[in-house]
């Protein structure tokens, strides 16, 4: 590997008004080498990436490639100039083919102006069986083959494009522990080819087994930068957060004793493995993982949304059936809020019909009338102190916090036995956090079950009696919420 860098950006700083998210960060890429970028949620990964990236232009300090000043004005310079970034959502088209989405934008002609789908095939063939992908069909669409696989092709297609500085943001989070494994596979010849990978993950003993050196940023400040063989997960999770971290993890722990009001055995699927765990009267459940833990698609298996292939859960002694549906979920005491709002709620339409939308059918009339929705909705609305409390005006309205609030009280209607929250403070002021949190811990304190599921550690520690940490798709610590801090829950992952 070249020690001379081919990029550097020097004394980096970016504000967005009174918010200094980079201040006068130093990084450096070599020829060859997988450069790891690490940091909690806010540290200014993303924000150099994008500057990196050409995503954004205006900023202070010096970015060098080749040694000479660049200043990029759009992703399609960052592009033209070799750099390419694959972001956490893959950007491949599913329904064409393999061959079709490696040569994506940039298609093989002949002559005469037409596409040369001889070559075309032929190429992507030797391209792919160069990084052990011979089996693939090229002709095949690539929906077809598994994430992993569709990974593969589009880090493909930006070396086919030219790029020899690949920026790989959470690369692994929806992978199956398999399809990890075949990535860096991917990665070890990416590096032969003295391509350079700048690799973002908050998997820290993934990073250091495939990293060089890792860079690590705090608070929008550069911490240090440390050669990959010379550091552990503890050294860099002390780094991440600025303080030493206790080595002694807190004992593991069992469901407590009580009324189990959601049981959960064995559930199995693409994306997690053998999960076990219970939900009692009245505690919350905190299931903390990094994103790709798997702990968002369990939630939504639990709900009907996502299929597993074993296991089984029950609720309240029901157990429910294999191929259930969300419909199903809450004829049967459990109910979901996904993490994100904007999918969840119709923005357009008034709050009232937000919170009545999943209990039209038990209303009573074929076509409900707006003073019975009202009369349905309005004490729920009141419950969780929903602001301004008009139910007639339009949820998209309303701030962040407010159209959560929104999105809880839909199910105090009819309160669940068991209520499933995925990220419930996400992207909220502290205040909108801390009365969203007291709406679930009422809703604990008046005996109903709450799993709260999330990769923002202060909430899960906040809010959770007990926590379960999971990591590609398995449960790595099971503990108390008793003396608990983000150095546990971070080292485990």
């Amino acid at each position: 590997m070249n020690a001379t860098p081919i990029l550097q950006l020097r004394k980096i700083s970016k504000r967005f008004g009174n918010i200094q998210a980079l201040d006068h960060v130093d990084f450096d890429l070599r020829e060859g080498e997988t450069h790891a970028l690490v940091g909690e949620n806010g540290a200014g990964k993303s924000t150099l990436m994008r500057i990196l990236s050409g995503v954004y232009t205006e900023y202070d300090g010096e970015f060098l490639l080749d040694g000479k000043p660049v200043h990029l004005h759009s992703p399609h310079d960052a592009l033209d100039l070799g750099i390419a970034m694959i972001h956490q959502e893959l950007s491949v088209m599913p329904e064409l083919s393999v061959a079709e989405n490696l040569f994506l934008g940039r298609q093989l002609v002949t002559r005469w102006g037409t596409i040369d789908w001889k070559k075309m095939y032929n190429t992507a063939e030797q391209e792919l069986a160069r990084l052990g992908f011979e089996h693939l069909d090229v002709r095949q669409p690539l929906g077809k083959y598994a994430l992993g696989t569709q990974q593969v092709v589009e880090v493909l297609r930006t070396i086919v494009s030219g790029a020899r500085v690949i920026i790989m943001d959470e690369p692994t989070s929806a992978l199956s522990p398999a399809e990890v494994e075949r990535l860096i596979h991917v990665i070890d010849k990416l590096r032969e080819d003295k391509r350079s990978i700048i690799y973002i993950s908050h998997f820290l003993e993934e990073v250091v087994r495939v990293a060089d050196r890792i860079t690590v940023l705090r608070d929008g400040q550069k911490v240090a930068t440390l050669d990959a063989a010379e550091t552990n997960t503890s050294h860099l999770v002390s780094l991440i957060l600025g303080r030493e971290v206790n080595a002694t993890l807190p004992p593991a722990v069992t469901s407590a004793d009580g009324h189990i009001l959601l049981e959960v055995n064995n559930l199995t699927s693409d994306v997690f493995n053998d999960v076990s765990f219970k939900v009692n009267k009245g505690e919350v459940l905190g299931i903390y993982g990094a994103i790709g833990a798997g702990h968002f698609d369990l939630a939504r298996a639990l709900f009907g949304m996502y299929r597993f292939d074993s296991g089984n859960i029950t609720v309240d002694g029901h157990r429910f059936k294999p191929r259930h549906s969300a419909r199903y979920a809450i004829q049967h005491g459990l109910a979901y809020a996904i993490e994100s709002r904007r999918k969840s709620l119709l923005m357009d339409e008034a709050i009232y019909r937000n919170v009545t939308l999943p209990h039209l059918n038990r209303i009573g009339s074929l076509i409900p009338r707006q003073s019975q929705e009202l009369k349905l909705a309005a004490p729920a609305i009141q419950m969780v102190n929903v602001q301004p409390p008009d139910p007639l005006n339009p949820v998209g309205t309303l701030s962040g916090g407010n159209q959560q609030k929104v999105a809880i009280a839909r199910w105090l209607t009819f309160p669940p036995k068991v209520l499933v929250m995925s990220e419930p403070t996400r992207g909220m002021d502290v205040g909108a956090k801390s009365e969203v949190l007291s709406i679930l811990r009422k809703f604990r304190n008046d005996g109903y079950g709450v799993l709260v599921v999330s990769s923002e550690p202060e909430t899960i520690l906040t809010v959770s009696d007990r926590v379960i940490v999971m990591s590609h798709g398995r449960v790595v610590g099971h503990m108390e919420n008793k003396d608990l801090n983000k150095d546990v829950l971070m080292r485990l992952l």
